[in-house]
């Protein structure tokens, strides 16, 4: 039985599964190389009829190649950021729940503004930087030349930054999260299953230890037992065979601590309420195999049932390692057995000698020394600290980052050492961490230095436009064709 079935909820695989056959065949339809090759081509297409179009404009007549192949540049990269916006604009909105409006209508229609917000800016900006608005009336002399530059340099440092500006607090953001988002929300989350995996290793070698006291205490019972059969078979203790006050004493509590051992037999053999079982020898390799298969679905089709379906059978999990870290049973059923020996085991006081009672309290001496033994082993048979999470690790989020990113020495992780004696109340109250939650927006920036590669492709595609653009101040004959260079 898989832990989505046992632990989460039932609908945390079916979300990524298509609802029929017919789904499921359109589905393959646009995966692999198939679906490659239809985006390419429609891709293709649409740039192809898009720079044949600029290109051979009519409106266009008087421009040089070099200012149409402005507005083809221009154009795509803000054609290929609306797209990766709405990706990102849609991993930012998008709800569990079945909503039109935010989850199919919202992301398009950003992508669609993205769209042209940079078209406005670059190639709007471009007409606004060519065509003068101030001194018009100075003709085409020296100073009029050196006024018109100034114009332009106002336009293309002072104005068109500021555009620029809003470009990138909707473009290029959404672009980094809809192109990196889910990708680093996954390196986040792998690194917080390794440390689910590492703490339920830890835990099942430590409750590996009470096999080996459930071991040793049947050793223990089989000796007592064999003590009770040596003295009612031959008197070794007190040099008279048969079955006398001691020998009775002595089988009686033979048989109590042979139920002692089955009780502790029985506690380990109970079913866990999770179906899982900590000496289950695959049990923690069973578990992050269909995590990793929970955190590689497809997080697209609806991100927050992907994260939520995760982050349910994540921290369920989580619960049931710290119901066996603090699973003290054994420890329990021993004590209370050791204070309840005498009422359960009574002493023969009336027809005895001073032999027989010497040899009932050396018995029952040895009983106990030996529960004692094993209750104090099984205390001091402790769980390893829990590892601390990437949330406590690093707590930083929003705009917090940012500033961490700026800081000129990152600050000092405190690391809480352990006690040297972690007493019981210690114990009870440490706790293995559910998941480090984090968001697409959150996690491009926590992991910046990972995915710069990303954020260089996101800065590139909407500020090339404006590299180009520098030509129309410096060169400003770039934007006019051959025989027109001095108009």
């Amino acid at each position: 039985m898989s832990i989505v079935r046992r632990i989460a909820p039932a609908a945390a695989l079916s979300a990524f599964a298509p609802p029929n056959a017919a789904a499921a065949d359109g589905a393959a339809l646009f995966d692999g190389a198939s679906g490659l090759a239809i985006g390419s081509g429609v891709v293709l297409a649409l740039m192809g009829a898009l720079t044949f179009l600029i290109l051979t404009t009519r409106r266009l007549s008087g421009s040089s190649l070099f200012n149409r192949l402005f507005i083809v540049v221009a154009s795509t990269s803000a054609f290929f950021s609306a797209i990766s916006s709405a990706i990102g604009f849609s991993l930012i909105t998008s709800q569990e729940t079945t909503d039109f409006f935010r989850n199919a209508f919202l992301p398009p229609a950003f992508g669609v503004f993205v769209f042209f917000l940079a078209v406005a800016i670059w190639i709007g900006g471009a007409e606004l930087v060519r065509h003068r608005d101030w001194f018009r009336g100075l003709g085409n002399g020296p100073v009029a030349t050196m006024l018109h530059f100034i114009e332009r340099s106002v336009k293309i440092f002072v104005i068109i930054p500021i555009l620029s500006i809003i470009l990138f607090a909707v473009s290029t953001w959404t672009t980094v999260v809809g192109i990196a988002g889910v990708d680093a929300v996954r390196l986040t989350y792998s690194a917080e299953l390794e440390r689910l995996q590492s703490e339920c290793a830890a835990i099942a070698a430590w409750r590996q230890k009470d096999l080996a006291v459930l071991a040793d205490l049947k050793l223990s019972v089989r000796t007592t037992a064999l003590a009770a059969a040596r003295e009612r078979e031959g008197g070794f203790q007190t040099g008279s065979a048969g079955r006398g006050a001691v020998a009775a004493y002595i089988e009686g509590v033979a048989a109590w601590y042979q139920a002692v051992e089955e009780g502790v037999a029985a506690a380990l053999e109970a079913d866990d309420p999770s179906g899982l079982s900590p000496f289950s020898p695959n049990v923690c390799a069973t578990i992050s195999d269909e995590l990793r298969s929970l955190l590689a679905a497809d997080a697209f089709a609806n991100y927050d049932k992907w994260a939520s379906a995760f982050e349910t059978a994540f921290n369920d999990f989580a619960i049931v390692l710290n119901r066996w870290r603090q699973d003290r049973r054994i420890e329990q059923l021993l004590q209370a057995q050791l204070d309840a020996f005498d009422r359960a085991n009574p002493k023969p006081v009336a027809g005895i000698s001073p032999a027989q009672e010497r040899a009932i309290n050396a018995y029952a001496d040895e009983v106990t020394g030996a529960l004692k033994k094993f209750l104090s082993a099984q205390r001091r048979n402790k769980p390893s600290v829990p590892q601390r999470s990437a949330a406590e690790l690093s707590p930083e989020r929003g705009l917090e980052i940012i500033a961490a990113h700026f800081r000129n020495a990152p600050a000092p992780v405190e690391v809480e050492k352990p006690k040297k004696t972690r007493d019981a109340a210690t114990l009870a109250a440490e706790r293995i961490p559910g998941l480090s939650e984090m968001t697409p927006r959150d996690a491009v920036l926590k992991h910046a230095q990972v995915f710069s590669d990303v954020w260089a492709l996101g800065v590139a595609w909407d500020y090339a436009s404006y590299v180009l653009m520098l030509a129309f101040l410096f060169f400003p004959s770039a934007e006019r064709a051959a025989g027109r260079k001095d108009d």
